[in-house]
């Protein structure tokens, strides 16, 4: 391998490991959107569909949160609470992982296409239409030019192409279990392909900046974010980095030889 070679690969393995940990586990809903907030902000506000999906965290965690209260208030009342709770938290797991591919796929598609040193990895991983709307919305932020109206729906479209094909298939397996328990027609109304739909249609209706605002200021996401957007992203994007360096080092401290091999 040559050394320009060598470099590329040190660059894949290194967002390989940055899209990992930044998508988080299936129930981190508040810090993907973090991370899907922070992939608008870089792009001047031009990247739409990562502000709806951001909201969208927001509106699946609290969603949960309802279905789990309603669950608690139903107490010894209802038959087959167990069965409801074990059939929720599968939900609440699928959905977080399918949430966990989505985010994950916008974050790569928007890191890769904005290195140059890794356009042909781009070229193979992120489909056409995709890569060329995020190639000129890299363009305009570097210009500081407006981003069109065809642009950002180009974007929208696009960006939720890719991530309706990194969807998770336990998703239509957790669904049909809390089907058959009383929680199906809330957990519909909340959770529901549909119902989510709606909402990020209306959100788009009422304008972005409207919902940026909100989100920005959305109690489920920590202060420090609500004061500076965009360094508690790369505060977390760094503790995130030396949380998975200190692991490293207690491996190497586990294996006896760690030190001669080193050397």
């Amino acid at each position: 391998m040559d050394i320009i070679a060598a470099h590329q690969q040190g660059l894949i393995e290194q967002l390989d490991e940055d899209v990992r940990a930044l998508s988080g586990r299936p129930g981190d809903h508040a810090q993907r959107a973090v991370v899907l907030h922070h992939l608008f902000d870089h792009a001047r506000g031009a990247h739409e569909w990562a502000l709806g999906e951001a909201r969208r965290e927001l509106r699946i965690a609290r969603a949960l949160a309802a279905l789990d209260k309603r669950l608690e208030r139903w107490g010894w009342l209802i038959r087959n609470r167990e069965v409801a709770r074990v059939a929720l938290e599968r939900l609440g797991d699928a959905i977080g992982q399918a949430s966990q591919s989505r985010c994950a796929a916008a974050y790569r598609a928007y890191r890769l296409s904005a290195a140059p040193a890794l356009q042909g990895e781009a070229e193979q991983l992120i489909p056409a239409p995709l890569l060329g709307a995020l190639q000129q919305c890299h363009a305009a932020r570097r210009s500081g030019d407006p981003v069109g109206h065809e642009l950002r729906c180009e974007l929208k479209d696009s960006s939720e192409q890719l991530a309706a094909a990194s969807g998770h298939e336990a998703l239509a397996a957790a669904w049909t279990a809390v089907e058959l328990t009383g929680l199906k027609r809330m957990a519909r109304g909340l959770l529901g392909a549909r119902a989510l739909e709606r909402s990020t249609a209306r959100d788009g209706k009422r304008g972005w900046h409207r919902i940026e605002c909100e989100v920005r200021n959305d109690p489920l996401l920590p202060a420090s974010f609500r004061a500076n957007p965009a360094q508690h992203f790369y505060a977390l994007q760094y503790a995130l980095a030396e949380r998975r360096r200190q692991r490293w080092r207690e491996a190497c401290d586990r294996e006896p030889d760690a030190f001669e091999l080193a050397a």
